[in-house]
C-alpha cells in the first residue's frame, strides 16, 4: 500500500527531489550471521552521506539469532533502523519485498548482509540515478574480499553484467510496475536476474563501476557443491521465462530445458573440471579437490534433472499490491 502512493506521484520524479525529500530506504536481508551483519552496518554508518536521513530495513528470514542485539548497538548512530520479521522463512527475494512493503521511499538501495561498502558508495550509486532519471536502476562493482589464492574459494562478483541485487538500487515506481522480487525462488539464486530481466523492459539498468563494494570469500566444499544442484531449477525458471542462461544476454537457444540440463550435466562441470585440472600445476591438492567436486556436479544435475526438464514455471505475481 505505502508504494502505491509513490506509483502515484509523477513517473519522472527527479532524483534531486528525491534526496531534498529523503525518501531513501536501504533494504537489508538477513538471516543469522550477526557478526556479518554488524561489519555490514559499520560500513553503513561511515558511509560519506547522511545516513540519519536514511530508512534503514533489516529484513529478517526467520533468523535463529538474536538480531536484535546487533541493532541495538547502531540505534543510535542510525537513527531510522528497523528490524522487520517475516513470521517463516521464505527466502531472501521475500525478505526484500517486505521491506518494500514497509516504506515509502522513492528509491530502495539494497545491500546483502554479508557486504560491506566502500565510503562513496552510497552517495555514488544515488547520484548516478539522480544524473540518470530514465534509469530504472543501477548496479555497483562488486570485489571478493578475502583468499583468492586458491581454486578452492568462492565469492560473487558483478562487473556491470550480471545485475547482483547486494549492490543495486531501484525506483520504488518501478519495482511496483514489476512486482518486485518473484517469491518463487526461495534461495538465494536467480532471484535478481529475474527482476533485472523485468526492469529492462521499463529502462536501463545502469551500472556505476566507481561504486564499489565487497563480498567475502567462503571455502567451498562438497556440501557447497550439493548445496548448489538446487539453483537449477531457478536456472531452468529464467530459461523458460526468458529465453536466457543466468543473467539476461546469454540466450538459451529453443530448446530452454535442454540447454539447462546440458548446462547441469556437462557444461558447467566440465568447465569446473579443466580450471581444478590447471591448478594441479601450482597447488594439486586443491586442484585434484577441484577435480573431485567438477565430477561431483555431474551427480549433481542427473539429480536435478527431473526439476530441469519437467517442473512447471510458477506464476508471476505483484507481491507488491496487498
Amino acid at each position: 500500500m505505502s508504494m502505491n502512493s509513490v506509483l502515484n506521484s509523477k513517473e519522472n520524479k527527479a532524483a534531486s527531489n528525491i534526496l531534498q525529500t529523503k525518501k531513501v530506504a536501504i533494504v537489508i536481508p538477513v538471516k543469522n550471521r550477526p557478526d556479518l551483519l554488524e561489519e555490514c552496518l559499520s560500513s553503513l554508518v561511515d558511509q560519506d552521506f547522511s545516513i540519519n536521513e536514511c530508512e534503514v530495513l533489516l529484513c529478517d528470514d526467520c533468523s535463529e539469532d538474536d538480531l536484535e542485539i546487533v541493532v541495538n548497538r547502531f540505534r543510535e548512530r542510525i537513527p531510522k533502523i528497523q528490524l522487520l520479521r517475516q513470521k517463516e522463512s521464505k527466502g531472501p527475494a521475500a525478505a526484500r519485498n517486505m521491506g518494500f512493503r514497509s516504506s515509502l521511499a522513492a528509491i530502495f538501495v539494497c545491500v546483502d548482509n554479508d557486504i560491506v561498502w566502500e565510503q562513496d558508495f552510497l552517495p555514488r550509486i544515488i547520484d548516478a540515478l539522480e544524473t540518470h532519471p530514465k534509469w530504472v536502476a543501477v548496479q555497483g562493482f562488486l570485489l571478493p574480499k578475502g583468499n583468492m589464492n586458491s581454486i578452492l574459494y568462492d565469492a560473487p562478483e558483478s562487473n556491470g553484467q550480471v545485475y547482483l541485487s547486494g549492490v543495486s538500487a531501484y525506483r520504488a515506481d518501478a519495482l511496483l510496475k514489476v512486482g518486485g522480487f518473484d517469491e518463487a525462488f526461495l534461495l538465494p539464486a536467480c532471484e535478481d536476474a529475474d527482476l533485472a530481466a523485468r526492469l529492462l523492459k521499463l529502462g536501463d539498468y545502469g551500472y556505476v563501476p566507481e561504486a564499489v563494494a565487497y563480498h567475502p570469500t567462503r571455502r567451498v566444499t562438497l556440501q557447497t557443491h550439493w548445496r548448489w544442484r538446487r539453483h537449477w531449477k531457478y536456472e531452468m525458471f529464467l530459461a523458460k521465462r526468458y529465453g536466457f542462461l543466468s543473467f539476461p544476454g546469454h540466450p538459451a537457444g529453443p530448446f530452454p530445458r535442454l540447454r539447462v540440463a546440458l548446462a547441469a550435466i556437462v557444461t558447467l562441470p566440465a568447465g569446473r573440471f579443466l580450471g581444478g585440472f590447471k591448478y594441479i600445476r601450482t597447488k594439486p591438492s586443491h586442484g585434484l579437490l577441484a577435480c573431485f567436486y567438477a565430477l561431483f556436479d555431474v551427480f549433481c544435475g542427473l539429480w536435478a534433472l527431473p526439476s530441469i526438464l519437467f517442473l512447471r514455471i510458477p506464476p508471476r505475481c505483484n507481491y507488491l499490491i496487498s
